[in-house]
Formats: C-alpha cells, structure tokens, sequence
C-alpha cells in the first residue's frame, strides 16, 4: 500500500517529458479517483458553508470584526441598538467607535455587481443574472449619524467625527460597484476594508473612547429587530 501510494505520486508528479499525469496501474486509477472525491467534498463543504452564511447577521458579524481590527486600540463594535435621545432615537445595524472617529454602518450581504448614486432611491444587487433592488442607506444612515451626534454632545463629547459607512459583504466574492457621487471613504466591499484603511488612516491623537463608549451604552435602549433583520433571509 505504501509502495504504490509512494509509486502514484512519484509516477504523476514526475517531471520526466513533462508528463505530470500518468494513470498505469490499477492503484493509479483507484487514488486518482479518491482525489477526485475529496475535491469534491471540499468543494460541496465549502460551497454548504458560504451559502449558509450569506445573510445579514452573519455578514454584520464579519464587518463587525474587520472594523474593530482595524479600529485602533480600544475599538469597539455595537449591533443592532436603538440610540435614544430626550426628543429623538433611532435604530443602528452597527455602530464602531475607532480610535480617533465613530462609524454608522449599512452592511449588504448580498450582490456582487452593485450600481446606483447617492441621489437614487434606489440601488441595484446583481449576482450572475439575478438583480434585486435595495433602498438607498443614506437618507437612513444621515438620520443615524444626527442621532449619535446628539449624543455625544449632550455627553460633551465635541467635535468627534461620525462618518457614515456602507459595507457590501458578500461572501461569494468582491463587490464590484459603481455609486456615483459617494466618496471612497464611505463606502467599500468588505474584502478591501485593509487597504480602505491603509488610504484613510486613523489620526495619531485619539478621541477619549471610554467617554464615548459610555456616552452611546447610556442611550442605548431595548429594541426589536430591524425591518432587514424580519425578512426571511434568502
């Protein structure tokens, strides 16, 4: 057995005429049909476990994560909170506090292919052939950004940046998008949020995060899952 596993290896990788594939005895035909069985397990196993994380919760998990990394120290993610005020409130999907900045994020699990502007109403997810349409986050994530504002400066936490973010995650592969009018610091496919970092940098003098993080935990309040959350996930 160790023999003819040893003799099919060095038989098909051989570099000998160039001929990498050589299928002579038996024991050849019985490992290369074994590959060709795990191939496809792996491949089946891989493709089960993509499309059974290719939803909303699972793909604000995954930003979540990036963001805290690439936050600085100290940062910190929140999902899923509704942020109250004296005289407002308003649901967030995900909050990062970074080192020197806040974040209100729109996370999209879905389309590969995504085109729109800043002004549409709507934007258009394409995956092969399929196109759906999803309403455009930014009217919604202004309202966001004022409440957190108003926040941290009831809080006297002034002048701290809260910059609205949109993430396209799906996990079949990098969005490739088109948002006419949305700059590259707010917007980004989840696969390149390193080197979005890389281009816009965090300042070297941080915000007082503690005091942040304090200031937003105080306003949080219990909320019910957010109208994407109700959907049933594709």
């Amino acid at each position: 057995m160790g023999e003819s596993i040893k003799h099919l290896f060095s038989n098909w990788f051989s570099t000998d005429n160039f001929q990498p594939w050589k299928l002579q005895t038996t024991w050849d035909y019985i490992f290369f049909g074994i590959l060709l069985l795990i191939g496809f397990l792996v491949f089946f196993l891989i493709t089960r476990s993509l499309k059974k994380h290719r939803n909303l919760a699972d793909a604000k998990k995954r930003v979540a994560r990036k963001l805290k990394r690439l936050g600085g120290k100290g940062s910190v993610c929140y999902l899923d909170r509704m942020v109250k005020t004296t005289d407002m409130e308003h649901f967030c999907e995900l909050i990062n506090v970074a080192k020197d900045r806040v974040y209100v994020v729109k996370v999209f699990p879905w389309g590969t292919k995504i085109t729109g502007s800043k002004a549409e109403k709507e934007w258009a997810f394409m995956y092969g052939k399929e196109v759906r349409y999803e309403a455009n986050p930014l009217s919604d994530l202004d309202q966001q950004r004022g409440v957190v504002t108003r926040v941290l400066l009831r809080a006297n936490q002034r002048s701290v940046p809260v910059i609205p973010l949109v993430v396209f995650a799906d996990n079949y592969g990098r969005a490739d998008f088109s948002i006419h009018g949305l700059k590259g610091a707010n917007v980004v496919p989840i696969q390149q949020m390193g080197a979005w970092r890389r281009t816009y940098k965090l300042d070297k003098v941080p915000l007082d995060i503690e005091a942040v993080k304090t200031a937003l935990e105080n306003s949080f309040v219990e909320a019910e899952a957010s109208p994407e959350e109700e959907k049933k996930e594709p």
